[in-house]
């Protein structure tokens, strides 16, 4: 970009010298022609660099000086956008070095506390019903909780940064969404809820991020488990008439407002806010789910209703990469 900066800048002086020189030398022609009194050529052409003398600094003052200037200001606007562009990289990458080092220095002590806990619950054979029993549930599910929000925020960063690598591959939906029911079927039969999964006999086969696919069918599960409290939570997997991939997850929670839908994808965003808020969370599951949506350029839409539950529909567009 600097050099063709520089290039103009050397081209217009040139073309101006040339113009400048060569008018005078033409309108001197004209007038020595005019009044008889033309001279050889050389002479003529020695007046006219005479003339350019005087008529170049009029032009460059003119129209070249302000076009130097403003070559200057745009290089100069340049290389302060390139300095603010590698310092906001370089937050960027420290930012998430940092969070991935704090992730791994704080769940592998989390993770033996929760081993040694759990070898400590089980040498003191500790009776089901005692307060004790209950303390050790406490700090599993505590820890556990501390870590899966760790992993969130690190999620998050990477792709508000852009830096997480998806690896698309060939996966089958039936088997991922199947296995991840089944991982967290006794969390929502514990909130005493039923769950019905419905899965059309076909081939879910897709190009796509497996990694990314299973944490938006974990953070939906979860989300609509999280605010339900009686009823059922309805999972159904099928194709549509034009063969596309269809997901969705309906639940009888609470429902969302209608003024709040706007916001429901923003990190760190829940209806009830502050430290009166009703329910726990860090905010960030449908945020994640979002933009894992967009890694694989999946389309997800969301219909609910306050007080009458929440419907999400993901379109998975099958893609090859």
């Amino acid at each position: 970009m600097q050099k063709i900066i520089r290039k103009n800048l050397v081209v217009s002086y040139f073309t101006i010298i040339l113009v400048s020189i060569f008018t005078t030398h033409f309108f001197l022609s004209i007038i020595q022609t005019h009044l008889g009194t033309a001279s050889n050529h050389l002479e003529i052409f020695l007046d006219s660099f005479v003339m350019a003398g005087i008529v170049f600094p009029v032009l460059y003052y003119f129209f070249l000086r302000p076009l130097t200037l403003e070559i200057k200001e745009r290089r100069k606007t340049q290389v302060e956008l390139e300095k603010a562009k590698e310092k906001a990289e370089l937050s960027d990458r420290l930012k998430t070095e940092f969070l991935a080092q704090m992730s791994h220095e704080v769940r592998t002590p989390i993770n033996i506390l929760v081993n040694y806990a759990q070898l400590i619950r089980e040498e003191l054979d500790i009776p089901i019903d005692s307060d004790l029993s209950n303390y050790f549930d406490e700090l599993e599910i505590g820890s556990h909780r501390l870590i899966s929000t760790i992993e969130a925020i690190l999620y998050m960063s990477q792709l508000q940064i852009g830096a997480y690598n998806p690896k698309f591959i060939y996966i089958e939906l039936r088997e991922i969404l199947t296995r991840k029911v089944k991982e967290l079927e006794h969390y929502v039969q514990e909130k005493g809820l039923q769950i019905k999964l419905n899965i059309q006999e076909t081939d879910y086969t897709i190009n796509a991020d497996k990694f990314s696919i299973e944490q938006i069918f974990q953070h939906l599960i979860e989300n609509a488990t999280n605010f339900t409290f009686q009823g059922y939570i309805e999972i159904t997997l099928a194709k549509d008439d034009k063969q596309q991939i269809i997901f969705s997850i309906s639940d009888t929670g609470i429902g969302i407002s209608e003024d709040f839908l706007p916001k429901l994808f923003l990190p760190f965003t829940q209806e009830d806010q502050g430290y009166t808020r009703k329910f726990e969370g860090n905010g960030l599951g449908l945020a994640l789910v979002k933009g894992f949506c967009g890694i694989n350029k999946f389309a997800i839409d969301v219909v609910s209703e306050k007080g009458k539950g929440s419907t999400f529909t993901l379109l998975f567009h099958n893609y090859s990469y």
